[in-house]
């Protein structure tokens, strides 16, 4: 089942006693939590917001008996239990026996990143609940998703500002709600939001952020490199998302330089790259700085981080630090500055 459906079914106040939530897109899943919490609690009761465990801290056996038992408010006993693979085998098969005959009071949510190594319990909820896929939408489908969004605030939202929002925030749901709410508000009455609204609302700092990083990476200026990185982790981008980023970045910067050298206008780019036109005009600028020797330095510089990150213990940080003061310690090749 997909988190629409889910909706539907609270809507028709078809609730289940006991949901699957697999995935790893945090936001669509408290939205349906917040969903669950208004189908069954009253508006003077809701501030309770049913009650959430982490599988680690909880066994089974308390969780069952919590449902086992007469709620308080509201017509149902809501819990949610994150991180159900930290459940033994023994508390699995303890909550299936629970579930042959659950509590009519009772409605538990369970979350999990992935199925894999609960099957069993997977299985024994679809029989008798529903298993939900919650799957944050890929790069180029989160301006869609954003559109169709901006409908729950009673908004429009241009083709072009979703674009350069996603540009700029990139894929991270609690992000761009709270971008929409901020230019939802900004726009008033107004029922469509445009590129030039998003312009003048969403902050840049992370776009040219990452640019600024590149460009004294390219330069060799480590201090300055190291400042830019500094201002992406106060941000809150998490290690492995800035070298995504950076990854990204430097991908984009090399379609647009072998896509100049080859003949197309910035417009003819912004067309092949799904890039507003200015967005396209500003990295043909960016790309002159660099090289295709810089780039793929650079390039390499980040697969090496990237393995570092994921299979050494060193601090995240620490890894990426390295990362700029290792490459600005190189001798520049076939660079201009």
């Amino acid at each position: 089942m997909l988190p629409g459906e889910l909706h539907q079914r609270i809507e028709r106040g078809d609730i289940a006693p006991v949901y699957l939530f697999l995935g790893e897109a945090a936001f669509l899943m408290e939205e349906a939590w917040d969903h669950l919490v208004r189908a069954c609690f009253s508006k003077t009761a809701r501030r309770f917001k049913g009650e959430r465990f982490l599988a680690k801290e909880c066994p089974a056996s308390d969780v069952i008996e919590k449902l086992s038992t007469v709620p308080m408010f509201g017509s149902r006993r809501l819990i949610l239990v994150s991180g159900v693979e930290a459940w033994n085998k023994d508390q699995r098969n303890a909550l299936t026996s629970y579930l042959k005959a659950p509590s009519p009071h009772g409605c538990l949510v369970l979350r999990a990143a992935q199925s894999k190594g609960i099957e069993s319990l997977e299985s024994c909820v679809a029989s008798v609940g529903a298993v939900v896929h919650f799957k944050t939408p890929a790069e180029k489908d989160a301006p869609r998703w954003l559109r169709e969004r901006a409908q729950y605030h009673g908004k429009q939202l241009s083709p072009d500002g979703a674009m350069f929002l996603v540009e700029q925030v990139g894929v991270d749901l609690f992000r761009l709600e709270r971008e929409l709410e901020k230019l939802a508000a900004y726009v008033g009455s107004r029922s469509r939001i445009e590129l030039r609204d998003v312009q003048e609302v969403v902050g840049s700092q992370r776009f040219f952020t990452v640019f600024e990083m590149l460009r004294f990476l390219g330069r060799r200026k480590a201090h300055k490199a190291l400042v830019s990185l500094r201002s992406l982790i106060l941000l809150g981008e998490a290690p492995l998302a800035i070298l995504g980023m950076l990854a990204r970045q430097v991908r984009i910067l090399w379609q647009i330089k072998e896509g100049i050298e080859g003949g197309l206008s910035t417009a003819d780019l912004a067309k092949k790259l799904r890039l507003p036109p200015y967005v396209a005009k500003n990295l043909a600028g960016e790309a002159s700085l660099f090289s295709h020797g810089n780039l793929m330095e650079i390039h390499q510089a980040l697969r090496e981080a990237d393995l570092a990150l994921k299979s050494t213990g060193t601090a995240p940080e620490k890894t990426l630090e390295g990362l700029v003061l290792k490459f600005c310690g190189k001798k520049p090749s076939g660079f201009s500055p």
